[in-house]
């Protein structure tokens, strides 16, 4: 008996050992789980050693402890690998105009980015809520009547309510709005367009960060255009009897100026000044008159339209005739 306790008291200090030094006496690795097993079969009582079935079966709770600590490191690359391929994707969007849902608006030099809204309700009257950095409400915009599905946008000319003209930086826009039976509307979509700046990771998400300063989630992005797409578009008119037929374009981005060129067989028959012109759709009309003043002849002419911010970078123009 006393060799007996003697192995039972080796045993019980070699578990300790065993233990402590493999895991700090805090969790059970694989390496404790093995050091463990082996302490175990050592000092086993020679008397009443451990059966086969019971040692089988603790060496396939350790190969199964085994795999699942293996399963769990291939997972964690895994997602890590993931992570950083989203992340690479994610700077293709670098340069690019996007269009996100959002809720900021930018103000720079008075001039203020777009925001568009949209329901699913027909709004019968709503509001736009601008609140600054420190959560306050520094302006309201009326939004007006706004049928199911159609999207409106928030028309902000850039001042507090008090009148003296908005500090440059970014804004938040809450919109409150009502159906025609004074209920609320809860179901407000708002989008926000911009160019991509930088893209950031931030708690499992990625970010674009727009150059005016906004931020928009990678996975909130609707549309993206392509910064090498033709930045100025063309339509036809056509002259009959010394009248032209109209144009329709939208410009997609805040314009400081722009040009229509008009052509008839590749030559330039007259230029018309556009102007400084905020993001929206217009209608483009001629004169029919040369760049001399002189009625041109009947037929059709190529309108190309072209635009540049304030900071002389094109600006997208689409036509539809």
């Amino acid at each position: 008996m006393s060799t007996v306790s003697a192995l039972d008291n080796s045993y019980s200090s070699a578990l300790g050992s065993a233990l402590q030094s493999s895991s700090g006496g805090s969790e059970m690795d694989k390496n404790s789980f093995l050091m463990l097993l082996v302490t175990q079969f050592k000092y086993q009582d020679p008397l009443n050693p451990m059966e086969d079935k019971e040692f089988v079966a603790q060496l396939a709770q350790f190969n199964a402890l085994e795999q699942s600590m293996q399963t769990n490191e291939n997972l964690e690359n895994l997602l890590a690998a993931q992570e950083k391929q989203t992340t690479i994707s994610a700077s293709s969007y670098l340069g690019r105009e996007v269009s996100a849902r959002g809720y900021g608006v930018s103000v720079e030099d008075g001039r203020v980015s777009k925001i568009e809204y949209a329901s699913s309700e027909e709004i019968a009257k709503g509001q736009a809520n601008i609140i600054d950095g420190n959560s306050n409400v520094v302006a309201t915009v009326d939004l007006g009547r706004l049928a199911a599905g159609s999207i409106g946008e928030v028309k902000w000319d850039g001042t507090y309510s008090n009148g003296s003209v908005a500090a440059d930086g970014v804004y938040t826009v809450a919109i409150v709005a009502w159906n025609a039976n004074g209920d609320r509307i809860t179901d407000i979509d708002t989008s926000v367009t911009g160019t991509v700046g930088a893209v950031s990771y931030y708690n499992g998400e990625h970010y674009l960060r727009l150059t005016d300063g906004r931020t928009v989630l990678l996975s909130n992005v609707r549309e993206i255009v392509d910064p090498n797409a033709a930045t100025a578009d063309s339509g036809t008119i056509t002259v009959t009897e010394g009248k032209a037929t109209t144009l329709d374009y939208k410009v997609l981005a805040d314009m400081e100026s722009g040009t229509a060129t008009i052509t008839k067989d590749k030559q330039t028959i007259a230029t018309v000044d556009l102007g400084a012109k905020k993001a929206g759709k217009y209608t483009f009309s001629w004169d029919a008159k040369d760049a001399e003043g002189l009625d041109v002849a009947d037929g059709d002419y190529t309108v190309t339209l072209s635009g540049k911010d304030a900071k002389g970078n094109k600006v997208q123009i689409s036509v539809s005739d």
